[in-house]
């Protein structure tokens, strides 16, 4: 790890000792094992780090997590980095709108859990017919009695397949009114009548369509009141979109969704730089010698910099953008092993250049598309809208 300027304490030392053998001890670095932005850390990992209170390591012991600085949370960014290992299990979008707007019954049997990273959960906004038009959602919760009836569909539900619960959005009233006949729920995913059903990505990672038939649950699973699922789930969606994020100190200025891309793009250019220095060129020199080489990756190592330093909503559409234009630049570049996917003979660091190259154009959509990124810019700004 090369954290620069940051000069680690002798606790802070010890404290990354604790996480490396912990995780030397639950997981071996498998660069097969690429699909970073879709995939979550195994079960043993996880667990491991929510019985330390590592999972939302910023909460305080009393809340499920272990009230540690900055420093120490980057300590365990960088070496889930190092043993190239998801870190996915972090619910820090839905605990302040479980705080907020669930149940007593919520707060006091799913929240606990979800703080400490035991229990898991996955988004259910998106859907097949809508996309990035949240509001226009069809799936319908009826209410009987002291229980809701759900009936639809998701798409795009990451980690359906293994999470415990979903934050869905659901339609309670005409659809006519949009926005105002909408309730937020947290369904269990192994409730009967609930199905995730594989969709498999370019880079070889696994999202969902999510189906719900007649699915049954208690009121207590509902968040909010009834109608008002739109003011609900706003703080979330802001706060993965990056609206409002505000940092300091040692964290990427970049927020949330920028920040996994910089993240996935630093990796690429990491690749790249290994191929360059391990290859020769015609003349005998490594390729790191070639002004082309050396400028292509000088740019986007400039890229990079100006993505982590991209603030708030500006994070995403930047981030994604400069990832899909540099992974095709440096697959063109490392060519023909650019383009070997993992577990191919000759392939670079097992295939991480030709992966990032398929996974980085959908990155311009996870999460919200750049277009709805930049009117929301637009807006905030007073300009005309853009899209």
């Amino acid at each position: 790890m090369d954290f620069s300027q940051v000069e680690l304490t002798a606790e802070q030392q010890a404290f990354e000792k604790e996480i490396r053998d912990l995780l030397s001890t639950s997981w071996t670095p498998n660069y097969a094992h690429i699909a970073l932005d879709h995939d979550r850390s195994p079960d043993s990992v996880r667990l491991a780090m929510a019985k330390r209170g590592w999972v939302h390591p910023e909460l305080s012991e009393g809340e499920g997590g272990a009230g540690l600085g900055e420093i120490e949370q980057e300590i365990i960014t960088a070496l889930f980095e190092e043993f190239y290992i998801a870190n996915n299990a972090n619910n820090s979008l839905l605990i302040p709108t479980l705080e907020q707007h669930g149940s007593a019954w919520l707060k006091e049997n799913i929240l606990p859990g979800i703080r400490t990273g035991e229990l898991t959960t996955c988004l259910g906004y998106s859907e097949p017919d809508n996309g990035s038009d949240i509001a226009a959602a069809k799936t319908r919760a009826v209410q009987d009695g002291d229980v809701w009836v759900i009936n639809g569909q998701k798409m795009w539900t990451t980690w359906g397949n293994e999470s415990d619960y979903v934050f869905l959005l659901a339609r309670t009233g005409p659809i006519e009114e949009k926005h105002r006949t909408l309730t937020m729920f947290l369904v269990p995913m192994d409730a009967p009548g609930v199905e995730a059903t594989p969709v498999w990505i370019l880079g070889g990672g696994r999202t969902n369509v999510t189906f719900y038939s007649d699915v049954t649950i208690s009121d207590n699973y509902r968040i909010g009141p009834v109608n008002e699922g739109w003011s609900v789930m706003s703080t979330p969606l802001a706060t993965e979109h990056g609206a409002g994020v505000v940092t300091e100190g040692v964290v990427p200025i970049n927020g949330s969704m920028g920040a996994g891309f910089s993240r996935t793009f630093e990796k690429l250019i990491d690749g790249a730089i290994d191929w360059a220095a391990s290859r020769k060129g015609a003349d005998g020199r490594s390729r790191l010698e070639d002004p082309l080489v050396r400028l292509a990756l000088a740019e986007a190592m400039l890229d990079l910099e100006v993505c982590w330093n991209a603030e708030g909503e500006l994070g995403k559409p930047m981030a994604a953008e400069a990832l899909a234009a540099n992974a095709d630049r440096l697959a063109d570049m490392a060519a023909p092993e650019g383009i070997l996917d993992f577990g191919v003979d000759g392939s670079i660091a097992a295939g991480i250049i030709a992966s990032e190259r398929q996974h980085a154009p959908g990155s311009a959509i996870y999460g919200g598309t750049t277009e709805i990124y930049r009117n929301n810019l637009a807006r905030r700004l007073g300009l005309p809208r853009p899209y």
